[in-house]
């Protein structure tokens, strides 16, 4: 075939055909030592009729200068060899060859490689070594697979920068060149092996090649290198590669020196200005790009410092509320903005995510936050901070449900993340992310953990702490919780000193043993600057919670910027923010838009921070009240348009208000300023009357005055007044009290009146004086009200057995009891009742006989009893009825005392109270309350109500010292009944008439108004002094209308309080004139229409419309309007409450109140605010004042799942009592456990089928079970263990070791410990091994149908003697009963007590012992299936206690599907998807699946599961069967033709039949595959319809 071929070079044509063979073989044709200077014409022809396919393709040792074209055609050639020829370039044919992996031209006189080096995409070697080359190309570096490089022996003199590029690079070997340095970039070369660069003429080398990790060789000798460099090439690689690390330390920061600008000192801190390019263009993977370097003001970002280096992710930008997922980032070095360009997979945008650094692999990690649809995000990212590149990683475990404004941090390999705000609320969870594996898990913690809330403060302190500080649920929050990861368990830290105000997005850190806490915003949404520090505690965890550390406020000296982003990092504050004052501020309307960006960082270490220097009224508290007004002033815009300015009624009225009060002063100068028109929330002054907004709430639980003053006090936190001894100078409206939820005693009194008087009550707000215990909310001297609830319950039922006629209650402070007789239980009354032309309801209380207090005390006169001082004196005269009522009342005392320890308690502190009332003097404390009187809603008795606590007093029986003034919604009061006209004068309001239509004793405002309304007509004046008349120190209405003459007037003239008022009243006729008369009396001299008047003359004042009825003269209506105005309707809107705030009870979700050896907790209901354990009420009883020995702990819970409803703990009895509501599991109703003694469980024997009613097990020893309802009346089973006597005299032994107290008290304890440590050693080693029983019981009812002979009453079975009795029920008139005893060795004894019935025959016996024994094996099982359930029991409520879950209320529901409605469509839509839509059966309203209809879809759902999986194996074998068949096909031609086919035909079979293999053999691999995952996805798809809600029917089998 050689034949045609001239000379081809020195190589013959034997040689030439027999190499041209050789490669048809090998695929490899070797041309090297042919002397060739080029190759012939026709030689690639040649070449390809014997192989064109070659490979390898070796031309050395020739004169070659270059290659044809024609040598392309080579497609599949991979190695060239052009070693040792004449060549001056490289061919341009080479660049062509896409498949060349190996290129040798070494030995040649090559000058210059080309830039077209880099279209040889798959060269992993090249070779020219040997050459002239002065240069390499830059294309050079983007050969992605090039391993070895060779360019030894040449000329070059550099290199090109970016030849550290080339990724996959292993061998490099540059001696022997005229290199003066390497490029900067070889410190990137990842994979490189071995370096080469001797001979050269370096005298430094890169020091970025110190982090070459896998350098193994690196030759350098022959080279020009200082000193240095030499030293440590000698002693090394691993030593050099440190040295030029050092090396590349010290360049760094010598340049950061000469490059970094200068900060301006201002204070601690050095303020340096931003810079930002605003046009850079950079190169990306998708070529080049332009960007704005500027980071615009936004918020929702993160903060992350690494060293030197900040970045900014994401948030939501001002100037157009945009929502971006840019990073920028900035270095201290250079204070440069950079908007970096990332590659990989990069998140959405977000805002409002959570992010922390990986100091482990130096990535920033990114977690949830939302989207700009306001999609709330649950999903990870991190980017690689050496590549810059995103990665979203593939997580397992349960992640967190989607959630924005979670925080987070890096611990231990993990980031930590806690909080947020999920769909349906707040959460306080905390997930662990392993940043290895990437597996989310949740610890179970114990403690007190945080309540749920979001954007609170985070840090890791002392190694394995965690520290979370405020952040917000609906209130703004101030506590401070520590985790240890190591205890897991959750402590709070009660904090003393200046402690920060509430906040959020703040942040926190931990630094030389002190907590650092800096800016946030504060509960008005304000920025705050404020820094505050606290020392921690040494020592473990356990001392945080008793150490009680004091925060100081610490000198931030940051002034006011209109935004701020700030972090705190190894103590160090950094800081970014708009201008400054030291380098110039930014526009502040651009900023306003966001049309900034921060241009100016601040940085400052936090060591160099002092603590702030307070003046003396920042010592003080900050009036919170006062902080909320003037933020309400400032945005008076937004209130309505009622509170800031007046109509032309209320300008007339507070004209007519102000001349009252000089008028007033005039006439009384020694009395205290009245309070009339103080300033409401925007600063406007408005008539307090008008303050009062009477409303009726939707909620039934405010209808009543207990419900109403209750909710009053847990839900506003009351606030001392800022001036104790004044009035508060501002009063706001009820709503915005309300919405605040804090007040003082006025503000919590307006709101409690006019709730009050929207339901129908006479209610009042009194201004007067009260003690400072009262003032400030202080009740630890007094009993607590749940105390004194029991107490009086029991009290009640305690009367109500001795006279049902007579029902007692305790209210108020003091636990003050109040008695109400009826009045068909008093002498006389039947009379009394015949008499009175009113209504039945008024009979229960006639004319009281007035007592003196002074006789009383000395025993001289009937005083009643202690019911009688709550409101009155009982119903009946004489000394009959004062002898019963006494008897009674100590009765009900005495059994109060003896049935409940809490009403001896309750009754000290009252007379503690009452002995420092006597012997203090005047009070000065202002202070306000709420009084009703009755007449409406049934009230039969006057009375106080503290609005702070919500107690109740009687009015002649309250903590109270004085009463300046009171008002309600249609008249303003004064109290003219002091004792001396001076300003210490009090008027005690156990002396004081309440009869307000006196004027002797009441000083109106407006004449004749307020103690009724046009449709209630006169006779409510008379009710009310009625009712009245039964208390001390209110007087009759009748006597005071005849003048000066008996009754009270008498009493008031021998040794009641003389006043003014009082004293001129004396007289008959009207009286002196008050001063709203002489308001109208002026009034009317000075108008024209009004100079005449009749009747009484001068003196008598005008009538209203209002009043019109009462009698008097009438001077005219219009005229009349103009002497004495109409009170205006309120200014303030009808009150509403939310029903989440109604239900959260009280501010922020939890309350705590000290009282007298208890502490009393309530804890909201529902809402965010509730606690995740269900908790709503807990109270903590203790046994010394000081509250440190607990003696009891009750806990009462909602909405568990578990249906726990209370539990009671008792820690010095090791007591623990839990009840639960029906449909708890097991039907339990309450468990009592003592612990290492016995349990007892009692159920709901209704709910369960074998009728258990109660089960007693005390532990080791017995066990018994009470049933009831039974059809066999089986009515209880017990079991008796055997005891092991070595346990026991072990047990006797260590009682006698540690000896007894003396008396009998101390040997039962002894014997008490000695039980428990005989059951300690019993139960030792595996808890859970069956214990032998001794002897079994079961007992039954009589069953009227069998003859008592034949009626078993109880069975017992003798395990360890192997003997069985049977006792039968007494027979009528029968003293002893029937009984056989059976034992095991064939013996019986049979006890017959009818001596005429016949005896049993011995097969009747058998009979009978048989049954015995098959009832003794079903009681054993009984027994043992007893005890299984007491330790499923045990069990479940340990699960259930570890995995707490609460049901969800229905608006709770119905808020949530709310807020996930504002989630974006494209999550709708998801949603609507329904895999089991397609075989589902259409339901009607709440109607469910039964179990055949659950059965027919899952069956349906199953079937289609397989049908589908049958049909793609199906598709995958017919693919197969075919490929394989064209194959066989194939197979068979070529063997047929095969002695015909050309070269070229059986190459194109080989390439066939190759990819038909291939292809066959993904199919066999696909279709095994699919036949393993078949079964798997059948199954799961079961797993999850059984788990489906809507087949819950399946699970039915009954």
């Amino acid at each position: 075939m050689a034949e045609g071929i001239g000379t081809f070079g020195t190589l013959s044509r034997d040689v030439l055909e027999e190499r041209l063979m050789e490669a048809r073989r090998t695929y490899r044709l070797n041309m090297g030592y042919a002397g060739l200077k080029q190759l012939p014409p026709g030689f690639v022809e040649l070449v390809k009729k014997y192989n064109p396919h070659i490979t390898e393709l070796e031309l050395s040792s020739n004169d070659l200068t270059d290659l044809p074209d024609e040598l392309e055609e080579f497609r599949y050639l991979r190695i060239l060899r052009l070693k040792y020829n004449q060549l001056k370039r490289i061919p341009a044919v080479v660049y062509r060859l896409p498949q060349l992996m190996v290129f040798d031209a070494s030995g040649n006189r090559i000058q210059k490689v080309d830039d077209a080096i880099g279209h040889l995409s798959l060269l992993k070697e090249l070779d020219v070594s040997g050459n002239e080359i002065t240069t390499l190309p830059e294309s050079l570096s983007t050969l992605p697979k090039l391993e070895v490089l060779q360019v030894e022996n040449n000329r070059l003199e550099l290199l090109p920068e970016s030849l550290g590029e080339l990724p996959g690079v292993i061998k490099m070997d540059l001696s022997t060149n005229n290199l003066r340095y390497l490029p900067a970039s070889m410190g990137q070369l990842k994979k490189v092996q071995r370096i080469d660069v001797g001979n050269n003429l370096l005298t430094k080398v890169p020091p970025s090649m110190g982090h070459l990790k896998t350098l193994k060789e690196f030759n350098l000798r022959y080279n020009h290198l200082d000193d240095r460099y030499k030293a440590k090439v000698e002693e090394g690689l691993s030593k050099f590669l440190a040295f030029l690390r050092e090396e590349e330390e010290r360049e760094r920061l010598e340049e950061i020196e000469r490059l970094k600008p200068i900060g301006t000192p201002v204070g601690a801190y050095l303020e340096y200005r931003c810079k930002a390019e605003v046009g850079q263009v950079v190169k990306t993977d998708m070529g080049e790009t332009t960007v704005d370097n500027r980071c615009w003001i936004r918020t929702g970002h993160t903060l992350t410092q690494v060293g030197s280096m900040l970045l900014i992710f994401g948030g939501q930008l001002q100037k157009d509320g945009s929502t971006t997922n840019d990073l920028f980032w900035m270095t201290m070095d250079r204070m440069e903005w950079h908007n970096q360009p990332c590659k990989g997979e990069k998140p959405p945008p977000r805002y409002n995510h959570a992010a922390c650094y990986d100091e482990e692999n130096n990535r920033l990690v990114v977690f949830g936050g939302r989207t700009a649809e306001r999609k709330r995000l649950n999903d990870i990212y991190f980017l690689d901070l050496d590549s810059w590149t995103w990665f979203k990683p593939s997580t397992e475990g349960t992640a967190p449900t989607p959630r924005e404004q979670a925080v987070a941090t890096f611990w231990a390999g993990s980031m930590v993340l806690f909080g947020g705000h999920a769909i349906g609320g707040r959460t306080n969870d905390l997930f662990l992310l392993d940043l290895g594996a990437w597996q989310w898990s949740q610890p179970a913690f114990s403690g007190t953990a945080p309540s749920p809330r979001q954007a609170c403060a985070l840090c890791i302190g002392h190694g394995n702490l965690l520290f979370v500080h405020g952040g917000r649920n609906n209130f703004v929050l101030e506590d401070l919780h520590v985790m240890d990861f190591v205890s897991k368990n959750w402590t709070e830290i009660p904090c003393e000193g200046r402690v920060p105000p509430p906040r959020h997005s703040h942040r926190i850190t931990v630094h030389r043993d002190q907590l650092y806490l800096l800016g946030g915003l504060d509960e008005l949404g304000a920025q705050s600057v404020a820094m505050y520090r606290v020392a921690l505690p040494a020592g473990q965890q356990d001392t945080y919670a008793t150490s009680k550390p004091k925060w100081v406020e610490w000198d931030s000296e940051l002034p006011y910027n209109k935004n701020r982003t700030a972090t705190l990092w190894n103590g160090t504050i950094s800081i970014y923010q708009l201008g400054s004052n030291t380098l110039g501020r930014v526009n502040d309307d651009d900023a306003e838009k966001g049309l900034v960006f921060w241009d100016v960082f601040k940085t400052a270490k936090l060591d160099n921070l002092k603590p702030r220097q307070l003046a003396e009224d920042e010592l003080r508290p900050k009036n919170a009240k006062r902080m909320r007004v003037q933020h309400t002033i400032n945005t008076a815009g937004k209130m309505p348009r009622s509170f800031t300015q007046h109509s032309a009624h209320e300008a007339r009225v507070l004209q007519y208000v102000q001349d009252f009060q000089r008028i007033f002063e005039e006439l009384y100068p020694y009395r205290r300023p009245l309070y009339l028109t103080p300033r409401n929330e925007c600063g406007v002054p408005k008539f307090v009357c008008t303050s009062l907004r009477p409303s009726q709430l939707v909620y039934t639980e405010l209808y009543d005055l207990d419900g109403a003053s209750q909710f009053v006090a847990d839900f506003l936190s009351y606030e001392p007044l800022e001036d104790p001894l004044h009035p508060p100078d501002t009063l706001p409206s009820p709503m915005s009290a309300l919405e605040w939820r804090a007040g003082d005693s006025f503000d919590m009194a307006t709101v409690l009146a006019s709730m009050l008087l929207g339901v129908g009550y006479n209610a009042f707000v009194v201004l007067g004086y009260a003690p400072g215990p009262v003032v400030q909310n202080d009740q630890r001297n007094t009993v607590c009200t749940v105390l004194e609830r029991e107490a009086a319950a029991a009290a009640a039922a305690a009367a109500a057995g001795g006279a049902k006629d007579l029902a007692a209650t305790r209210t108020g402070a003091g636990a003050v009891s109040r008695k109400v007789t009826e009045a068909a239980t008093a002498p006389g009354a039947a009379g009394a009742a015949a008499a009175e032309p009113r209504g039945p309801r008024y009979l229960i209380k006639p004319l009281a006989t007035l007592q003196s207090k002074v006789l009383a005390a000395k025993g001289l006169g009937a005083t009643g009893s202690s019911f009688g001082a709550a409101g009155g004196l009982p119903a009946g005269g004489g000394a009959a009825g004062a002898d019963e009522e006494d008897e009674g009342a100590d009765a009900a005392e005495d059994d109060g005392a003896v049935g409940d320890p809490t009403a001896a308690a309750a009754a000290e502190p009252a007379a503690v109270a009452e002995e420092e009332e006597e012997e203090s003097g005047p009070c000065k404390f202002v202070h306000a309350w709420v009084m009703v009187l009755p007449g409406k809603r049934e009230v039969t008795e006057a009375m106080f109500i503290e609005p702070s606590t919500g107690r109740k007093y009687a009015l002649g029986d309250s903590p109270y010292r004085g009463i300046e003034m009171l008002w309600n919604h249609r008249n303003f009061w004064v109290c003219m009944q002091q004792p001396a006209p001076h300003s210490d004068s009090r008027a005690d309001p156990r002396d004081v008439s309440y009869d307000l239509s006196d004027p002797t004793k009441w000083e109106p405002v407006f004449e004749d108004r307020g103690m009724r309304s046009r449709a209630d007509g006169n006779a409510d004046e008379s009710e009310v002094a009625r009712a009245e008349g039964g208390g001390r120190g209110v007087g009759r209405q009748d006597s005071f209308r005849a003048g000066g003459g008996g009754g009270l007037g008498a009493t008031l003239k021998a040794g009641g309080p003389k006043t003014p008022s009082a004293a001129a009243g004396k007289g008959g006729g009207v009286g002196a004139m008050s001063i709203a008369q002489r308001m109208a009396q002026r009034n009317k001299l000075a108008t024209p229409s009004g100079g005449g008047g009749g009747g009484a003359g001068g003196d008598t004042p005008p009538r209203t419309a209002e009043t019109e009825g009462g009698g008097g003269l009438d001077d005219g209506e219009g005229v009349e309007a103009e002497v004495v105005p109409d009170i205006p309707p309120s200014w303030v809107p009808k009150l509403t409450i939310p029903r989440d705030a109604f239900d959260m009870r009280c501010p922020r979700g939890s309350k705590l109140t000290l009282y007298r050896r208890a502490q009393h907790e309530i804890f909201a209901r529902f809402g965010d605010c509730s606690r995740w354990d269900g908790m709503v009420e807990r109270l903590v009883l203790y046994a010394d004042e000081e509250r440190t020995v607990v003696t009891e702990i009750r806990e009462t819970f909602t909405r568990r799942r578990d249906k726990l409803r209370e539990r009671r703990v008792y820690p010095q009895k090791d007591t623990t009592i839990e009840h639960f509501n029906r449909g708890s599991v097991f039907a339990l109703k309450d468990i009592l456990t003592v612990k290492n003694d016995r349990r007892v469980f009692n159920y709901y024997a209704a709910a369960r089928l074998d009728g258990l009613e109660k089960r007693e097990e005390l532990e080791g020893r017995k066990v018994i079970q009470y049933y009831t309802g039974r059809d066999d009346r089986l009515i209880y089973i017990s079991a008796t263990y055997a005891v092991d006597p070595a346990a026991a005299a072990a047990a006797a032994a260590a009682a006698l070791d540690n000896g007894g107290g003396e008396g009998g008290e101390g040997n039962g304890e002894d014997e008490a410990s000695s039980r428990r440590s005989t059951r300690k050693s019993k139960r030792g080693g595996d808890s859970k091994r069956l214990l032998p029983i001794r002897k079994m019981t079961q007992k039954f009812g009589r069953n009227p149908a069998l003859d008592a002979d034949a009626d078993v009453a109880k069975r017992v079975y003798y395990l360890a003697e192997g003997r069985l009795r049977v006792d039968y029920h007494f027979g009528t008139h029968r003293i002893t009963n029937s009984s056989r005893t059976f034992t095991k060795d064939g013996q019986s004894q049979i006890v017959q007590v009818d001596p005429l019935a016949p005896r049993p025959q011995p097969s009747a016996l058998l009979e009978e012992y048989s049954s015995l024994l098959v009832a003794e094996k079903d009681c054993l099982q009984w027994v043992r299936d007893g005890e299984w359930e007491i330790s499923e029991i045990i069990r479940t409520r340990t699960n259930q206690e570890q995995n707490i879950t609460l049901e969800t209320p229905y608006y709770d529901i119905v808020r949530i599907k709310a807020e996930e409605s504002e989630e974006e469509e494209e999550e709708a839509a998801e949603a609507t998807y329904d895999y089991l839509s397609p075989f589902l059966p259409t339901l009607l309203g709440t109607q469910q699946l039964s179990r055949g209809q659950a059965l027919e879809v899952r069956e349906k759902a199953l079937k289609a599961l397989k049908d589908r999986l049958i049909e793609r194996a199906n598709i995958i074998q017919a693919r197969l069967d075919e490929e394989s068949a064209a194959l066989a096909k194939r197979q068979q031609t070529f063997h047929r033709d095969r002695d015909q086919m050309s070269a070229a035909e059986e190459e194109d079979y080989e390439r066939q039949t190759e990819e038909s293999m291939f292809r066959i053999h993904i199919l066999e691999r696909r279709l095994r595959r699919h036949e393993e995952q078949a079964l798997h996805k059948y199954y799961e798809l079961d797993a999850k319809l059984r788990a489906d809600g809507r087949l819950a029917a399946l699970l039915n089998v009954y």
